[in-house]
């Protein structure tokens, strides 16, 4: 924000320049009731983000100075000095804990306000969650900087901080999956992957990325493979690691260099590693959409990989028979087939829909754990998301508003729920609206003070990044 186009939040709140953090309190209680949506209905919206961003500053001693240097030469420069201030008057904890969750509110709907994560990481970019056998959650955040850090939700604690391979390209963290009891964490953008200790934070594995057609970190997908850990108790699981493999989606890369890179867009490559134990694939499968010496358009632009690993789901472009026009095709793949003869293995589509014209397709995309649910943007109309059933092999849309570079979306793991957040205008910054797809209507919004950069479910919690590095637990 340019500085002078500093919002004055003491004039937002009615109160003065060096007033005490009790009377900011009490005039935001008194705005809130005033504007809350629930009373005000949704004209008092607008208004009311503007009153939780102005509290937000206010109300932190650290974010407050740093805004009062900025305010300070803007509207009321005093030979350089601050404004003069009160000291704070203790207040009573239950009355901080009632104020702390106006900042944050909902409508009437069926998530509430849980915990909140007060990190220093800086924009978050991606967020990913596991169940541990102990019943903790796991919740790691990657930053735009490449790195992040892993809390245990149960004790309230941050169990260790991680970073990108530095010998690699410096990149921002788009996606961030953990294994199957939270004993290591993979991460990965554009331009390499990587995988972390959990416990420690240590990385254990880098892949460089930079040979294959990546051209954005949704063309690729992994899924850890536990073999024989189960009986381990939960204390060695974690710390043991040489019982899990990691199965990589990739953009197919052919072993003759002379073959154009663009193949890479009509074929995968599966790939099995063990991760810090070699540097080949102990597997390496191929899933081809289209024969390659034909040439024809064809364009793969999502990949996502089952959590049992049996599965693939890829989403392309290209043309069909019959038509002029490329057309969006969702297909799944089972990883486990065989061939009649040999029983070697030989992917095989066992799945295959039509999802309109390919001039409706755009990011961003959300993909079920079992691969029977993608939703994506419909470019072509702009306000709506596209969700396909691929049991059904069916889809339909939903009006959920202007859908632009930094909107995100999230799916439960049951497909029962689509989170959607949209900064677009004014009224919509911050807020993220909930969307029961079984009955295909709008059913909550969850208003924020700050945009939102990052959307997950972890089971039926949603955790709602924003950009001040807090995490918003709504359950």
């Amino acid at each position: 924000m340019e500085r002078d186009e500093l919002e004055n939040y003491y004039a937002i709140l009615g109160v003065p320049a060096d007033a005490d953090q009790e009377t900011i309190k009490r005039a935001y209680r008194q705005l809130a009731r005033r504007y809350h949506p629930d009373l005000a209905g949704p004209e008092g919206a607008t208004q009311m983000k503007r009153i939780n961003r102005a509290y937000a500053v206010l109300s932190d001693p650290q974010k407050r100075q740093q805004y009062d240097v900025a305010l300070g030469g803007v509207l009321d420069v005093r030979n350089g000095q601050l404004r003069p201030r009160r000291r704070p008057q203790r207040v009573d904890p239950q009355e901080e804990l009632e104020f702390a969750s106006l900042s944050i509110f909902s409508t009437r709907g069926p998530l509430r306000a849980g915990a909140r994560l007060q990190t220093s990481l800086g924009v978050i970019s991606a967020l990913g969650s596991v169940q541990t056998r102990d019943n903790d959650l796991y919740i790691a955040a990657g930053t735009l900087d490449g790195q992040g850090a892993i809390w245990s939700l149960a004790h309230s604690t941050q169990l260790s901080q991680f970073r990108t391979d530095p010998a690699l390209t410096v990149e921002s963290l788009r996606e961030l999956r953990f294994s199957p009891h939270g004993e290591l964490l993979a991460g990965w953008g554009r331009l390499g992957l990587h995988v972390w200790n959990t416990q420690s934070g240590s990385l254990v594995w880098s892949y460089p990325l930079q040979q294959r057609t990546v051209f954005d970190h949704y063309t690729l997908d992994l899924a850890f493979v536990e073999e024989g850990s189960a009986s381990k108790p939960p204390a060695e699981s974690i710390t043991d690691s040489s019982s899990l493999s990691l199965r990589l989606a990739l953009p197919y890369q052919a072993e003759d260099p002379r073959t154009p890179r663009k193949v890479g867009v009509r074929a995968t490559d599966i790939l099995l590693y063990q991760p810090g134990q070699s540097t080949a694939p102990q597997e390496n499968l191929v899933c081809i959409e289209e024969e390659i010496e034909k040439r024809q358009f064809w364009a793969i632009r999502l990949r996502a990989l089952s959590r049992d690993t049996r599965s693939l789901l890829t989403l392309s472009c290209g043309h069909s028979p019959g038509s002029q026009e490329e057309v969006i095709v969702v297909r799944r793949w089972d990883l486990m087939a065989r061939t009649r003869f040999g029983n070697r293995p030989r992917p095989r589509i066992v799945t295959s829909v039509l999802a309109g014209a390919c001039s409706d397709c755009a990011p961003p995309y959300a993909v079920t754990p079992d691969l029977q649910t993608v939703v994506f943007a419909a470019r072509q109309e702009r306000n709506r998301v596209r969700v396909q059933d691929l049991r059904a092999a069916t889809y339909y849309d939903l009006a959920v508003g202007t859908l632009g570079g930094t909107s995100r979306l999230a799916l439960s793991d049951d497909a029962s729920w689509l989170a959607v957040a949209r900064e677009d205008s004014e009224i919509n910054e911050g807020v993220v609206e909930l969307w029961s797809l079984t009955a295909g209507q709008l059913v909550q919004k969850l208003y924020h003070p700050w945009q939102i950069s990052a959307l997950h479910f972890a089971g039926r919690r949603l955790l709602v990044a924003l950009t001040d590095g807090t995490i918003q637990l709504w359950e």
